[in-house]
Order: structure tokens, then sequence, then C-alpha cells
């Protein structure tokens, strides 16, 4: 296993547990600790998108030209998870605990089937693709602005 899985893994499943914490909270009646965690979750998870979208995913698809139909897939799939997040963050606002499995359950398989398979992709081309530049990942990292995030998130 090499770094980019090791990181990917780690970031997975720290958001996998933190969603958790959220589910925890608010099936113990604990609605502001929900809010609470489901926000810190939401900004932390922002910049976990915004990472992948706007440097690892472009460095890849140049790094990798047969990667295209993956990339295009996960990004997709993180326009299907900030949805499925602002349906989730209705229903903690309104504190509608009888809406909350349904709204929480798609959001828990969205996140896990996303992770599955954007671990695959990133394994399967190995060195290929961002161990071999990563100075220049880090150089991009730090030239990001705040103002540069491209999705609504309107919660």
């Amino acid at each position: 296993m090499n770094t980019t899985d090791n990181w990917l893994v780690h970031d997975h499943r720290k958001y996998e547990a933190a969603l958790r914490e959220v589910e925890l909270a608010a099936g113990a009646g604990q609605w502001e600790e929900a809010e609470r965690l489901f926000r810190e979750f939401v900004e932390d998870f922002k910049l976990h998108m915004r990472i992948e979208d706007e440097v690892l995913y472009p460095m890849f698809r140049e790094s990798v030209a047969e990667s295209g139909e993956d990339i295009d897939s996960l990004t997709e799939d993180h326009n299907d998870i900030a949805r499925l997040l602002h349906d989730l963050a209705y229903v903690l606002k309104h504190r509608e605990y009888e809406h909350f499995e349904d709204s929480l359950a798609p959001l828990y398989r969205m996140m896990l089937d996303h992770d599955a398979y954007e671990e695959e992709v990133f394994s399967r081309f190995g060195e290929r693709s961002l161990l071999a530049r990563r100075d220049e990942a880090v150089a991009r990292l730090n030239r990001m602005q705040p103002s540069d995030n491209r999705r609504e998130w309107s919660f």
C-alpha cells in the first residue's frame, strides 16, 4: 500500500466515524450536539472534497489519461453527496428524527461506495499518478483560494 492509499483511507474512515457521531447524538435526542458535530463534519469534509476536485482529480487526470471516466464518476459522486448533505442538514435543523435515518442511510451508503471506488481507482494506477508529483500537489494545495469553491453550501 502506498502513501496515497494510507492518506485516502485515513480521511475516509475519519469522515465515516464523524457521521456516526452525528447519528449517535441525534439518536440520543441531543440535537444541539448533533448539529454542532454535523457542522464540524461538513466544514472539514468540504475542504476534503475541494482538495480532491480542484487538485487531486485534475492532477490524476493529467497523469493518467485513461482515468477520465473514473474521475468524472467520482466528481458526480461529490455532487450527489453534497445534495444528500443538504437533505440531512434540513432534517437536523428541524429535528425530525423520524426522517433522520431516511436521510442518513443514503448519504452514508453513498459515502462508503464513493470511498471504496476512489480508493480502488487511485490504487489501480499507483505510482504513475500523484506520488511522483507530490511537490506539485503541495504547491497547488497552497495556491487554493477560499473563494474557489464551486458547490452551493447554503446550510
